[in-house]
């Protein structure tokens, strides 16, 4: 098996000068999802990543790794692959700190603690039934001032029950006991093939975000092939466009 690496492009000083690739981990498995803040407070960007079965937090610039989380069984009733697809970060109990969003089998966060650098971060599910995720983004989707979670379902009817769909989630009031997040299937069955990747913005200039994504096709994914935008009408909860 090919290696897979995580890695970033030191910006250049020169204008037309070649940037500089710095590897900050190699794995034999897959890295397909990496995202970064300063978690430490050291004025110096960190990344996390999943990969080998585990969530990790590369501390910048040494890369010095801390393990946050450890896929296992028993943790959703989906069993989990050795990376994530995806991943965001936010800050889903408003304590000011970045948490980690990633979808494995099943969309789940994991809270940041007060020293993130200390031990494991607390795994909790946001939606084991939405599957095929390849995407996950944030935005305030209905407006009320508190970001939500947009994420695609891109799996059939054999294998969820909400296929060839597209969802946004809303933070339940306490995100630390609730067993799931709100979600609301704004277009369901309506995105069939591979969806991958959404963006969020007004389209039409309605006041109102709109979501778009895409989705491959071919033999393996019927009725993929497309690029679309839904638009949100005065009641988000209910079917888009």
């Amino acid at each position: 098996m090919r290696n897979s690496y995580l890695l970033f492009l030191a910006f250049p000083l020169a204008v037309g000068a070649q940037w500089d690739k710095h590897v900050i981990v190699e794995s034999s498995g897959m890295i397909n999802s990496a995202v970064a803040a300063d978690w430490n407070g050291d004025g110096r960007m960190d990344v996390i990543a999943s990969l080998d079965d585990k969530v990790i937090l590369f501390e910048g610039p040494e890369w010095g790794s801390h393990t946050l989380h450890v896929f296992g069984s028993g943790q959703s009733r989906n069993k989990p692959r050795s990376a994530c697809i995806h991943s965001c970060l936010m800050d889903v109990d408003g304590d000011g700190d970045q948490d980690f969003i990633g979808s494995n089998n099943t969309v789940f966060w994991l809270e940041c603690p007060a020293n993130p650098l200390g031990g494991p971060w607390k795994y909790r599910t946001v939606d084991d039934e939405i599957l095929g995720t390849h995407c996950l983004i944030t935005g305030d989707v209905n407006q009320d001032g508190q970001i939500d979670l947009i994420a695609n379902s891109g799996r059939t009817a054999e294998k969820t029950s909400i296929p060839n769909s597209l969802t946004w989630l809303q933070v339940p009031q306490n995100p630390h006991t609730a067993k799931c997040w709100i979600r609301y299937v704004f277009a369901r069955g309506d995105a069939p093939g591979a969806s991958h990747y959404t963006g969020f913005g007004d389209v039409n200039g309605d006041g109102r975000p709109d979501i778009s994504c895409a989705a491959k096709g071919g033999d393996a994914f019927p009725g993929g092939q497309w690029f679309a935008w839904w638009e949100q009408p005065m009641d988000p909860t209910q079917a888009w466009e």
